[in-house]
This record gives structure tokens, sequence and C-alpha cells, in this order.
């Protein structure tokens, strides 16, 4: 009759090589490690599988006979139900290494390849640079290291308040982000996070009133930003003055291209136009006159190879802002570069412009069953407008008297010439020539020219010379 072997910890601790099976615990052993410490370890195959699942546990005594039979039977009951206990704890290890930081790293991998929303459209460059300024700003500092399953509503609400209570406007902002990258995890598209539910689906309702901006330049006004603009350096001369001529975006005039200019009409492509729709500009004469580079960028930064950023043109408003309100002799109304599409397009009905024509040199995009069948994209009419604009504009740095040092062309300075032919006294005398340039003006006004034709008294007979 064979001997009956006592599975105990005084075995356990008489064991210096090889292992010993549980004869009560199926799949637990203890092995002796080549460091002579022993160790638990679980080996069975899963039910209705061609699968041995081996899990090493903790060390004896640390980890002692009843936890690891308890250990144990856990992974038995995953076996016998032919669940391989190795995914549940690979799963399991995943969900709690899944961060907020980690999840948003992989929903920007889905927003650079367009997988982040139903529309499954790529995100341009600025959108994706929107959303990581709230994440880096607000959502990161806040979350990124808390556990993502852990995060629930009332954390999101507590991080939307409080920033609302100093900007509300990016409180807004803040939570439209919430929303779509927490909806993102919880949805389909999301599968790599699988987040169970979603804690930002009410976080719409906390949104803060805003104030919708109204703000626009009246012609005194542009009297004002006109002279203001002249002790500028003239690539910032260049920028503003385009944002007002062309009625741009201030990231579309930032960041153009000389190869956009063809044939005198700026192109801005679609994948810079906000609404994603090419976009042609067919300046007037001015405009073309102030893109003209001899860079790859209209305007080029000074120490890198790229464009200047969009903080530069707001730091030069700032500098105009303060001569206007010192030629104004009191306060002026912030205003920013995407207030001058706000002043040309109120200007289109006091200058005669049909609205289809106003919006389309906007760019905005056509609404409902028009947007798919009215394909007609008035680039004549537009050329007319902005033409119309342009002189507009131009008038008015004629009746202040700066055009000239804003490059208007028609403005440029008209030279005036003194011509004077003199012969010399005596026969065979040569004529002498000298034309003097007038002194240029700068009121748009032509410069008449002096002729003056002199010759000496002619000799001849009872002729004395003087």
């Amino acid at each position: 009759m064979a001997k009956k072997i006592t599975f105990s910890p005084a075995m356990i601790d008489a064991l210096c090589e090889g292992s010993l099976a549980d004869p009560m615990t199926p799949g637990l052993a203890i092995e002796v490690l080549k460091s002579g410490k022993k160790r638990w370890r679980y080996r069975r195959q899963v039910a209705r599988q061609k699968v041995v699942a081996t899990i090493f546990g903790g060390l004896f005594p640390a980890q002692s006979m009843a936890e690891a039979r308890e250990w144990a039977r856990e992974l038995n009951t995953q076996t016998e139900a032919g669940i391989d206990p190795r995914a549940v704890q690979r799963a399991e290890k995943a969900r709690n290494e899944m961060t907020v930081a980690k999840a948003h790293g992989l929903y920007m991998i889905a927003v650079h390849e367009g997988r982040s929303s139903r529309a499954k459209r790529i995100n341009k460059p600025r959108t994706i640079k929107d959303k990581m300024d709230v994440y880096n700003h607000d959502i990161g500092p806040a979350l990124g290291s808390r556990n993502i399953y852990e995060v629930t509503e009332r954390d999101l609400i507590n991080l939307v308040e409080a920033k609302g209570k100093t900007a509300k406007v990016r409180a807004n902002r803040l939570a439209a982000e919430l929303k779509v990258i927490f909806g993102w995890a919880a949805s389909l598209r999301g599968l790599e996070v699988g987040l169970e539910t979603d804690p930002s689906k009410r976080l719409g309702d906390l949104r803060f009133p805003e104030k919708a901006r109204t703000r626009k330049l009246s012609h005194l006004e542009l009297e004002w930003f006109l002279q203001a603009l002249v002790e500028e350096e003239h690539d910032f001369q260049r920028g503003m003055l385009l944002c007002l001529l062309s009625a741009a975006r201030i990231s579309e005039m930032a960041r153009a291209r000389s190869d956009e200019i063809v044939n005198g009409v700026w192109i801005i492509p679609s994948a810079r136009a906000k609404n994603s729709f090419e976009h042609k500009i067919a300046l007037g004469p001015w405009g073309r006159s102030l893109m003209q580079t001899n860079h790859d960028w209209v305007f080029p930064a000074l120490t890198i190879d790229g464009p200047r950023n969009n903080s530069v043109w707001y730091k030069c408003r700032d500098r105009v802002l303060t001569r206007m309100e010192k030629l104004a002799g009191h306060p002026i109304e912030r205003f920013t570069p995407h207030d001058f599409r706000r002043t040309a397009r109120s200007n289109t009905k006091r200058l005669k412009v049909d609205f289809e024509t106003a919006e389309a040199m906007l760019n905005h995009v056509k609404k409902g069953m028009e947007r798919t069948y009215d394909l007609y994209e008035m680039e004549d009419e537009k050329r007319n407008w902005f033409l119309k604009w342009e002189e507009e504009v131009a008038s008015i740095a004629k009746r202040v008297g700066v055009a000239a040092a804003l490059g208007v062309p028609d403005a440029q300075a008209s030279i005036g010439y003194s011509f004077t032919v003199r012969v010399a006294k005596g026969a065979g005398g040569a004529p002498s020539y000298n034309f003097d340039a007038a002194k240029s003006r700068a009121d748009g006004q032509s410069s008449r020219t002096n002729a003056r034709i002199t010759f000496p008294q002619m000799l001849g007979k009872g002729h004395r010379p003087d």
C-alpha cells in the first residue's frame, strides 16, 4: 500500500528540489527555484480548449498555503468555465494601466486617422492643435494620471465649473472636449479603451452663456487703424491689411504660402480652410502687391523655417490699438483680426453686394439642398466684390493721407520734372538738357511737369549778343 503524502507547511519547508502538487486543489503546486526559494504555480487545461494555462503565484511563505488555495480556486472557476485566466489577467492589467492620459493618446491617434467621429474625416492641423491645447492646459493636469474607469460625472462637473469661474467661454470648450473624448472612449470607435459608461453624457447642460461677438470697425475707426498701421514693420503692415482686404481668417493669412498665389489669385487649399472647401480670393492690385514675397511663406518667421505664429499678430494688434486710442483721444473697444471679416461683411449691403456673393467671399458653406446642387463658385462676382472693397479701404487711406505709406498702387507719388534746354551762345553752340525730378506727392494727385525751354538771343545782322 502506497504511503499517503501529506501536503502541509512542514512538508513544503522540507521540500528541497522539484515540485509538489496539492492533492486537494486541482492545478495548484509548489516548486523550488534554482535560488532555493519556493513559488506557487497553477497549471491546468482550459475546459473545451486545447490550451494549458500556466500562471505563477507568490513565494512561500509570504503567500500562505491557505491564500494560495483561495487563489487557485478562483482560477479553477475560470478554467472550468472555458475561460483562459491569463486573458483575464491581461485585461485586468490593461484596465489598471488605462489612465486618462493613455486613453487620450489613443484618442488622438484616432483623431489623426479620422476615426474619432462618425464623420470619418481627417482633422485639420488647427483642430488637432486646439484639442491638444485644451487637454494640456485643462484636462491633463487635473485628470491625466487618473484611471479612466474611475473618473465620475462629478469629477468632470467640478473641472468645468472651476474653469467657468474664471473663463466661461473656455469652460464651454473644455466641456465640449471632455464630451468627445469620453464619448469616443465609450463608443464602438473607442473599443481600445472600452469605457462601459460615459460620465460626460450630461455635460452639455453645464453650458455657460456666451455673448455673441458683434465687433466691427466703423469708418472712423478704420481711419485711425490705417493711420496707426503706418508705424508698423512692413510685414505686419501687409498682414493686417490683407486680413482687412481679403476677409480671410488670421490662421489662413498667417500660414499663407507663396505657391498659393496663382495668376494673381490667392487659393486657400481645402486642407487649410476651416470648412474644408477651397477658397479663391481674387484680390485687387493693392492686395496682390501685399502678397508679393521672395520666400516659400508669405509671412516667414525670422528665426525658423516656417511662418510667423498667430501670437505675433495679436501683439501687433495691441500696438496698433494703442496708437488708435492716442489718435482718437479716448479708449477704443478691443478688436481681433477676425473682426475684420465682420467689418467687411457688414459693408456689403452698403456697397450693394448681394447676399450670395457676400457669403461666398467669406467662404461660408451653402445650406441644405443648395449645397448639394448649386455648385456655381461665383468667382467673377467675388472678384468684383474684393476690388470694390479694396477701393473702399483705399479711399479711406487717401482721405487720411496714408495711402502711399501703405502701398496703395494708384497713390504712389507721380514724379514731376523740370525740363530745361539751354543753347550756348555763338555759332554752332550745342544745346544742353537738364531734367530735375520734382518732390514726390503722397496725396494721390498727379504732379504737374514743369518744362522750361530757354534759348539765348540769336546772333544775326544788326544784333549783338548780350
